[in-house]
């Protein structure tokens, strides 16, 4: 946790270097440029989801002191809950890894053209030794570094992309007016697209309290008052981000709009000048760095404490810790290595990522960080009712229609919770408890600063009827 020393600004930017992966870019830019307004909606209501994390955040003064995601779901929920939270978040993040591994192997192999595989194998042990060695204050340093250099080349790429179009802003509007795909009465036919949209992006946006890394940073924070302004200011720098990016892909389609979506982002650094080709492939490093090493470190941490630690017999600790992590690491960035020469379709695998940890881990949660207090039997049930209800909806629904289950089946769990409490008999204790010290005092210092203002500007406006009477 870095004794919870670091500043505002530092959280934020290693914030938001791990929110942007490579794979977030890339991703974004072919499926605006495919999609289409679906997707430039889409990310924009994602963009609300660090927004969420701040409501949570100022939320969680009870579980400030604990390490990790699964942790505070053990303590709510008991030993056997942390563990399938732990399981369910390194399988996610296994997904995440290889995503960024992936478009790390892409960008390297455009500049030395060797076999993937080899690239690949290469790029996954330079993420392992880098995140090994560094922990999560190297990890966080290092993302402020790259977050400057993506912030710096993104809105650069999207400057060159409008040069290249050779067009004024208005004949671009007209233009993309005139594309049924970016045109709003499209939009809001109630079709199959627009269904999957709607659950697509309520998954985007519940979808980051079930990210550990980004609930790392609530811990690293000094207390729920910096958590909660670390994620209010990434939310404002989140939605620059996303403009410049929905701009490159904007841009590429007025210059070229019937390009394969898999030469989309090939496109670009064929049509920027030859010295700036480096930047870019700078910057994607830099944001898959930033997100892997991230995720790597965190899953690295929740298997050796609140998975391993917690199935090792009691009579062969002391465990040494840090072996364990580093050993953690390796094994997990070789798994994500091998589910890259797998699946390397960046939609699939994040698709892979939802399926692992929302319909698991998001219900029970939020619930805890709203004041339930549930009985391990209530938490099981819920996610075994999560679990059955994704696996069903991927063999039976989704295939038929396209449709994301990931929140359906998040909602499937948090509503067996509530029928297991209220139907099942609870012992004493179990329930809904009221906020804590910490939240009631930010609450008063919010009423206060609010009656302030409201009375600066009652007597403002009185002092304007008495100089003007």
């Amino acid at each position: 946790m870095g004794n919870k020393t670091f500043s505002t600004t530092t959280l934020v930017a290693t914030v938001l270097a791990t929110t942007y992966g490579g794979g977030t870019l890339v991703r974004a830019v072919e499926q605006v440029y495919s999609s289409g307004l679906y997707w430039v909606i889409l990310m924009i209501l994602a963009g609300l989801n660090l927004w969420i994390i701040s409501l949570m955040a100022i939320r969680m003064g009870p579980f400030m002191g604990h390490l990790s995601l699964p942790e505070t779901m053990g303590t709510i929920y008991g030993p056997y809950a942390r563990i399938i939270t732990g399981i369910s978040s390194v399988c996610s993040a296994i997904a995440v890894i290889a995503i960024q591994i992936s478009v790390i192997s892409v960008t390297i192999s455009t500049i030395f053209p060797y076999h993937s595989y080899i690239i690949t194998v290469l790029a996954t042990l330079i993420l392992i030794f880098y995140s090994t060695l560094g922990g999560i204050r190297s990890v966080t340093f290092t993302d402020v570094l790259q977050f400057i250099t993506f912030t710096i080349i993104i809105p650069l790429v999207a400057w060159f992309m409008f040069l290249n179009t050779e067009k004024s802003i208005f004949e671009i509007i007209y233009f993309l007016k005139d594309q049924e795909k970016f045109q709003f009465n499209k939009l809001f036919q109630c079709n199959t697209k627009l269904i999957s949209l709607i659950f697509l992006s309520l998954s985007y946006l519940i979808g980051y309290t079930k990210e550990p890394t980004i609930m790392q940073r609530i811990y690293m924070s000094s207390g729920p008052t910096q958590a909660y302004n670390v994620f209010k200011i990434s939310t404002i720098f989140h939605y620059l981000i996303k403009v410049f990016i929905i701009l490159i892909s904007l841009f590429v389609f007025v210059k070229e709009p019937n390009l394969p979506v898999n030469k989309v982002w090939n496109y670009i650094p064929t049509h920027v000048p030859p010295v700036f080709n480096g930047f870019i492939a700078i910057s994607l490093l830099a944001m898959t760095m930033s997100t892997a090493d991230s995720h790597i470190n965190n899953s690295a941490i929740i298997a050796s404490y609140d998975i391993l630690e917690k199935i090792i017999p009691r009579k062969l600790h002391p465990i040494n810790h840090l072996k364990l992590v580093k050993w953690s690491s390796l094994i997990i960035g070789l798994l994500a290595m091998v589910l890259t020469f797998f699946c390397n379709s960046l939609l699939t695998l994040l698709k892979y990522s939802l399926n692992f940890s929302i319909p698991i881990t998001v219900a029970p949660f939020v619930l805890a960080v709203f004041g339930f207090r549930g009985t391990s039997r209530t938490a099981l049930i819920g996610m075994a009712t999560g679990v059955l209800t994704i696996l069903a909806w991927n063999k039976w629904v989704e295939p038929y229609i396209g449709i994301d289950g990931s929140f359906i089946s998040m909602l499937a769990n948090g509503l067996a919770m509530m029928a297991a409490h209220y139907f099942l008999k609870q012992p004493k204790g179990a329930g809904w408890v009221g906020p804590d010290d910490t939240l009631k005092q930010i609450q008063q210092e919010s009423f206060r600063k609010k009656a302030e203002r409201e009375e600066r500007i009652k007597n403002s406006w009185m002092n304007k009827k008495k100089h003007f009477s």
